[in-house]
């Protein structure tokens, strides 16, 4: 009986979610996790990965005691670990249905809930330092954000009323502590109005980096106003609401207001507010998605598009990736080395992306997502998954930074690969959407009840074909919904060898019909070497807030040449050390090579190992000592490998590879400059 009340209240819960709370509802839907099956090729390797070597190898009941002890007094960030872990593991376990996994994640579950406080609190921080005033501690903030999610997706994904009791508990602790007349996300002890433009130093109050004026409290919008589209309890709305109504007086920039300003194209993200932390802005963002749906205000969502259009235009990577210093910069300044790519700003940039996918039905988004994919995502994994690096920049070094966790980036990770699966397939009215090709199988219940089976066979990107298969008993008709990436000019799609006429890229190739059990659906994406001449490109000067975050400048002494990139349809290329066939290792491949830019159609084309991405292509350098050598480019996700196999590995926080997407032109005056300087420092 129990089982049956149970299952009753998450059916309830689930119509309120898509029929009571809901004024804008998705254009495209998730389907459950545990309907995508069988991700084979690269991806599914790197998700086997992430699976065996950053979850199950994870010391999750060292972190869990943490929160059952509650002993921690000091600001930092450690307390994400155990609802990061637990998230991933219930979203992983779902996916690959793998046991084991299952039952250590629902007792990691049944320990954190026996672990709350009567007053709701589920954090790591030692009771004697939260009082009224002061109900959380510094990094609280993203902790319990990191716990709701955690909760809330295992309330979800196992039918369990428990833990989404628990997760409300916690959300309480939050509405009735932080709340009118009590405390608030102040980022100091300056209030309005002597709070208006001020780039505080140290840490807030209650929230994490004071510089960050408040935002990192106000990021809980997202899971609190999750569990009002799951329970309609009214409190957690009128929160939610209370929150973004004082955003603009507790950051003292009138934050939320001045993306109006960046919609109309009129201020640039930068500039609404100094420096607040990239991975913090957009986690806001997605609550303001939340709003959005269940108001149905336009102004919301219009004010989230532009900030991503902005940031997609000026501050994001070749790969994908986004954050500079972990923030954004003005005008187009995107340091080639350093502290950029931060992997918790991949995360929430990939979940925003895909949200704004999800709501508005627009394939831009998928593509943004594809290229992030294929390119930041897994380059910040080691390559056995058991790490992942806190940034991930362009042109570096490793194993150097991979092994410095536990942090807030490793759990990052692993959380984004995780839900990857996600990503693969939605649903709408009659439809399917396929927004990314991974070689995997699906199951599919569409709204007019039928099943459908779907097979993707595909080695995508490498090979430029996808096949799909729909699988079905009986003849059922439904649109399937195909991405055309907006980089492929040419794309081809057949039905069972016959090409359909309206293929447009940048858009989805939309196939209505009676489908029947044997029907074949081809996709040919045709990909080009391209070479890229990197665009607004400076030298940069580095300096650090009086807080210390690593800020940058363009230098206006140097006036440099624009290096290059090479890519092939969604991947980017770099030239990895790792592989290097020359007679004598460069120290830095980045700054000590340049491309010999040749015709690429006469390029060798290199199999790489079945575990890497592919295909590679033996390139000519010209080193600074003058020296032409033949190596090979790798698609740059494929840096996270850091040893060579048959060989012994190298200390992990060496600098024994480096590697560079971007390299100079061996004909360009920099490096002809740099090679002379080179040639002069050996002959004294």
């Amino acid at each position: 009986m129990k089982q049956i009340i149970g299952t009753l209240c998450i059916l309830t819960i689930t119509i309120n979610t898509l029929f009571g709370q809901l004024k804008v509802p998705y254009k495209e839907t998730e389907i459950p996790i545990s309907s995508v099956k069988k991700i084979s090729g690269y991806v599914g390797e790197r998700i086997d990965a992430n699976r065996e070597g950053s979850i199950k190898g994870f010391d999750i009941d060292k972190y869990t005691a943490m929160v059952e002890i509650k002993n921690h007094k000091d600001w930092w960030w450690i307390g994400e670990q155990p609802s990061k872990w637990l998230e991933s593991a219930v979203l992983s376990s779902a996916q690959s249905n793998d046991t084991a996994l299952l039952i250590q994640a629902k007792k990691i579950l049944a320990r954190l809930e026996k672990a709350q406080e009567p007053g709701g609190y589920l954090g790591i921080t030692d009771p004697s330092i939260r009082t009224p005033q002061q109900p959380l501690r510094g990094m609280d903030a993203y902790e319990l954000y990191f716990m709701l999610h955690g909760l809330i997706t295992a309330s979800q994904q196992w039918n369990d009323p428990k833990a989404l009791e628990t997760a409300k508990r916690l959300a309480n602790y939050l509405v009735n502590n932080i709340n009118d007349g009590k405390a608030e996300f102040w980022p100091t002890n300056l209030r309005n109005p002597e709070n208006f433009h001020v780039i505080p130093k140290g840490h807030s109050e209650i929230a994490g980096h004071s510089v960050h004026c408040g935002l990192e409290g106000t990021l809980l919008i997202d899971p609190v106003l999750r569990l009002y589209q799951i329970t309609g309890e009214k409190q957690y709305l009128d929160w939610g609401k209370w929150i973004v109504k004082n955003i603009d007086k507790w950051s003292g920039w009138n934050t939320y207001s001045r993306l109006d300003s960046v919609a109309s194209l009129k201020m640039t993200i930068d500039q609404v507010q100094p420096f607040v932390h990239s991975h913090t802005f957009q986690m806001n963002f997605l609550g303001f998605l939340r709003l959005y749906q269940i108001t149905g205000d336009e102004s919301i969502l219009r004010k989230v598009k532009g900030a991503w259009d902005d940031v997609y235009k000026r501050q994001s990577y070749i790969t994908g990736g986004v954050s500079v210093g972990e923030h954004y910069e003005k005008g187009y300044i995107r340091p080639l080395t350093n502290n950029v790519v931060e992997t918790c700003a991949t995360m929430s940039w990939m979940q925003l992306t895909q949200q704004l996918l999800l709501i508005t039905g627009n394939p831009k988004y998928a593509d943004a997502i594809e290229r992030l994919l294929f390119n930041h995502v897994f380059a910040s994994q080691a390559f056995d998954g058991d790490c992942y690096r806190y940034h991930t920049p362009p042109n570096g070094f490793k194993p150097i930074d991979y092994f410095h966790g536990p942090d807030c980036c490793t759990s990052s990770g692993t959380r984004i690969v995780s839900m990857l699966p996600l990503f693969i397939y939605a649903v709408a009215d009659n439809s399917i959407y396929i927004n990314q090709y991974l070689a995997s199988e699906t199951e599919i219940t569409l709204s007019n009840g039928k099943v459908v089976n779907l097979s993707l066979k595909t080695e995508y990107p490498q090979s430029d074909t996808i096949t799909i298969l729909p699988k079905l008993n009986q003849a059922a008709s439904f649109s399937l919904n195909l991405r055309m990436p907006e980089w492929c000019s040419n794309p081809e799609v057949s039905v069972n060898g016959i090409k359909i006429a309206t293929v447009k890229p940048g858009s989805y190739a939309s196939i209505t019909r009676s489908w029947k059990p044997n029907d074949v659906v081809r996709l040919i994406l045709p990909m080009q070497l391209k070479w890229i001449e990197h665009d607004h490109f400076s030298n940069f000067v580095t300096n650090r807030l009086p807080s210390g975050e690593n800020i940058f400048d363009i230098d206006i002494n140097t006036k440099p040449s624009a290096p290059f990139a090479l890519i092939r349809g969604p991947i980017v290329y770099a030239i990895d050390d790792l592989w290097w066939k020359g007679s004598s290792k460069p120290n830095d491949v980045g700054t000590e090579t340049a491309y010999v830019r040749t015709d690429l159609q006469t390029l060798k084309q290199v199999n790489l190992p079945k575990q890497m991405l592919g295909p590679a292509y033996e390139i000519q350098l010209k080193t600074v000592t003058g020296e032409q050598v033949k190596t090979l480019a790798v698609p740059f996700t494929n840096v996270g490998l850091w040893y060579r196999f048959g060989e012994v590995k190298p200390e992990k926080n060496s600098k024994a590879y480096s590697y560079a997407i971007w390299l100079q032109d061996s004909e360009s005056a920099d490096f002809k400059l740099l090679a002379k300087k080179y040639d002069e420092t050996l002959k004294k």
